[in-house]
C-alpha cells in the first residue's frame, strides 16, 4: 500500500487555512467594536478601549504570522516528503 504523503499533511494545511479565516472574521468584529467605541463620549473609556484595541491588533498579527510560518513550514515538509518519495523509487 502506497501511501500518499502530502495526503497526510492536506488535513493540517487545511486546518490552517481555517484558523487564519476565522482570525480575519475575529478581526472584522473587532474593527467593528473599535468604530462603535470611537463614539463613546467618556475619554477615559474610549483610551482604555484604544489601548486594549491596540494590544489585541498586535497578538491577531503574531497569531497570523505564527500561522503563516506553520503553513510554510508544513509545505516545506510536503516537498521534502516528495523528494524523499522520488528518492526511493
Amino acid at each position: 500500500m502506497k501511501i500518499d504523503l502530502g495526503e497526510v499533511l492536506d488535513p493540517f494545511r487545511r486546518h490552517v487555512i481555517d484558523i487564519k479565516d476565522a482570525l480575519a472574521h475575529a478581526r472584522y468584529r473587532y474593527d467593528g467594536l473599535d468604530l462603535i467605541l470611537e463614539a463613546v463620549s467618556d475619554s477615559k473609556v474610549r483610551g482604555a478601549s484604544q489601548e486594549i484595541f491596540a494590544v489585541a491588533g498586535e497578538k491577531m498579527n503574531v497569531v497570523d504570522d505564527m500561522l503563516d510560518e506553520l503553513y510554510r513550514q508544513l509545505s516545506d515538509v510536503d516537498r521534502m516528503l516528495e523528494a524523499y518519495a522520488s528518492q526511493r523509487e
